[in-house]
């Protein structure tokens, strides 16, 4: 079904995350930004670098169903497992953490130390997420199917994809910003 609505709200929880994105890290140092509470933890920037990675790996599709270019595969049309998989992923993915996970290989972070323009690259490309979500306004959300992009043999609708896009957006501003209040955070505030 077209759903203008539900398309608005995912707009506006997107705006949201960039608007804290802005709030929290547009005054910090190159060493903050790469600071890590631990070897295992991620940086405010690989954060960043991750949902860039995780946005970027659902472009391709995205660019053909606004362009009216997309088509379901046999796989997409027919999987028994569509909406377990899209519930599950919204609820694996929830913006307050449940429990910890694994980020997949193709979109894991990079282990070096990364630029104070992560910044700039993530407010752009989360813009060009939004673009597409907003261009789906006459899509309709239920019976769009796509393959994820990590794992070919899942599906799930595009509704449940932006919802968990979404969840899992604020899920890692949510834990920069955790980073950012622990207490061996380097203290200095400058650029």
């Amino acid at each position: 079904m077209k759903d203008p609505i539900f398309i608005n709200a995912i707009i506006k929880k997107g705006k949201e995350a960039k608007e804290k994105v802005s709030r929290e890290f547009s005054v910090i140092s190159l060493e903050q930004l790469n600071w890590k509470p631990s070897a295992e933890s991620w940086s405010i920037a690989q954060c960043l670098q991750h949902l860039i990675a995780s946005h970027n790996s659902y472009f391709p599709c995205l660019k053909k169903i606004t362009a009216g270019d997309y088509r379901m595969g046999f796989r997409e049309k027919y999987s028994p497992f569509t909406r377990l998989f899209g519930r599950l992923f919204k609820d694996q993915l929830q913006e307050q953490v449940k429990r910890k996970m694994s980020a997949p290989k193709k979109i894991r972070p990079a282990a070096s130390k990364m630029g104070i323009e992560i910044i700039e690259d993530y407010h752009k490309n989360l813009d060009t997420f939004l673009q597409y979500i907003s261009a789906c306004q006459n899509t309709d959300l239920d019976k769009t199917i796509i393959k994820s992009p990590i794992i070919a043999i899942i599906t799930y609708s595009l509704r449940d994809v932006f919802q968990f896009l979404i969840q899992h957006e604020h899920r890692h501003i949510n834990q920069a910003i955790r980073v950012k209040a622990n207490r061996g955070f380097p203290n200095e505030n400058v650029l």
